[in-house]
């Protein structure tokens, strides 16, 4: 018996852009036909698929000459940025989909966990759903109903196992089909990234099991954007990038990669629409927002140079300001901003509340305020400022506002020691100061 469960040998796969290619689809209805009757459970053809590979300039190719062997027993993470090429590696592997170019060989059952409800027929229960998902894998029913209740009371849907899984939630379908991919015990199973679309619980759950599967010896594909489950559970990881294998090394060798290529990414994207955000406003004086009392009449950005800034690093600091004509005598006034991310989540709310704000009334005439955002306060986001004059007093009766007026790309410094130490993943939350930490 081969050592090997799964062979990949110069696999490439060609889209044709803007349109459903007929022949692709009946030449992978022959490639299927073909490993029906392949006891080695290979499919495609070296020698003629590459002679027949279209050569038109609308073609994409979501894999180029992918090279790689999986040996029984290993636990292998794919990963890679979204469109690198791992969901078509998984169906290839699956064999839902069939290679343009390149052989795959298969030693084992294949259970696959790749979207939602993959396999599920939706007008049959889910009872009936567990039962012809063993049947494709080649189990006996007494086989099946042997695991059954186990994949039932793993998945949480007793009460609903024999409605059709078409009146499933998404996370009842996750559920299920994992259940159904996990005690099914297939001798190699593919899990890709919809796991996360289970509750925290589940997913924890889902770990559990998954580890009890390595354990047992199967040969596992794990697909995942957290490095953490990367690093706990694969001993092994192949990055992609724009469909080429860039490093098959161990985890930490190769998370490497990945985060190189999303820096890479993301600094490209910045550039690209660093020219989106707005530093400044100057309102023209009919469009002047405000009432008799008071109208703000501009707004601005500053580095720490005075020059407009579109963009700014989290380990450095930014001065907002904005300038507002006080109309009327008498009126006691506080200049404020609201600091929001771009889905409107308040970051958070800053005022000019000082004594004299509410002991002096506002002169008429023009009045700059302005504050600064310390360097090492804000995560990495597309940062929006809404500003408002108010008055100082309980009430804070508001007489002008300006909302989603200037707009700023806060860039992450992977630099930063003083907030990541060497430590390169992501960071979670809306901001990300510098903190005095004692530890004992």
């Amino acid at each position: 018996m081969s050592s090997l469960a799964i062979s990949i040998e110069n696999v490439s796969k060609v889209y044709r852009l803007g349109e459903i290619n007929r022949s692709q689809f009946f030449g992978d209805v022959r490639r299927w036909a073909k490993s029906k009757f392949n006891p080695d459970h290979t499919f495609g053809d070296p020698e003629t698929e590459a002679e027949q590979e279209p050569k038109a300039p609308d073609l994409f190719y979501a894999l180029k000459d992918i090279n790689f062997d999986i040996k029984q027993g290993e636990t292998v993470a794919i990963i890679g940025a979204n469109g690198a090429g791992k969901s078509t590696l998984l169906k290839i592997i699956s064999r839902i989909t069939a290679p343009s170019k390149g052989v795959v060989r298969i030693n084992g059952r294949i259970g696959s966990l790749l979207e939602v409800g993959t396999g599920f027929q939706g007008d049959l229960t889910g009872r009936d759903n567990v039962f012809m998902n063993g049947s494709i894998l080649g189990m006996t029913r007494r086989e099946v109903a042997s695991k059954f209740d186990d994949i039932v009371s793993f998945s949480g849907v007793e009460k609903f196992i024999d409605t059709p899984v078409k009146r499933y939630s998404s996370g009842m379908n996750v559920r299920l089909a994992f259940s159904v991919a996990a005690f099914l015990e297939p001798e190699i199973l593919i899990v890709d990234e919809v796991l996360s679309v289970g509750d925290q619980q589940f997913q924890n759950k889902c770990m559990q099991r998954l580890k009890e599967i390595i354990k047992d010896g199967r040969t596992v594909l794990f697909v995942s954007h957290g490095a953490g489950q990367v690093r706990e559970l694969c001993t092994r990881a192949i990055c992609l990038q724009n469909g080429v294998v860039v490093c098959d090394d161990e985890p930490n060798k190769a998370l490497d990669h990945y985060q190189a290529a999303v820096i890479a990414s993301a600094e490209a994207s910045a550039q690209k629409t660093a020219n989106d955000f707005i530093p400044e406003v100057i309102y023209g004086e009919a469009e002047r927002p405000g009432d008799d009392v008071v109208r703000i009449l501009s707004a601005r950005l500053l580095d720490h140079a005075g020059n407009l800034a579109r963009k700014v690093l989290t380990s450095e600091g930014i001065n907002v300001e904005f300038e507002y004509e006080v109309l009327s005598e008498g009126y006691h006034l506080r200049p404020a901003c609201n600091v929001c991310d771009e889905r409107g989540n308040v970051i958070f709310w800053t005022g000019d509340t000082s004594e004299s704000r509410r002991s002096q009334a506002a002169k008429p005439g023009k009045h700059r305020a302005g504050f600064t955002i310390p360097p090492r306060l804000l995560a990495p986001s597309k940062i929006i400022f809404n500003f408002g004059v108010a008055e100082a007093g309980p009430e804070g009766q508001g007489h002008a506002q300006a909302g989603n007026v200037l707009s700023l790309l806060v860039e992450d410094d992977l630099q930063d020691t003083l907030i990541r130490g060497v430590y390169q993943g992501a960071i979670a939350g809306f901001v990300r100061p510098k903190l005095e930490w004692k530890t004992c």
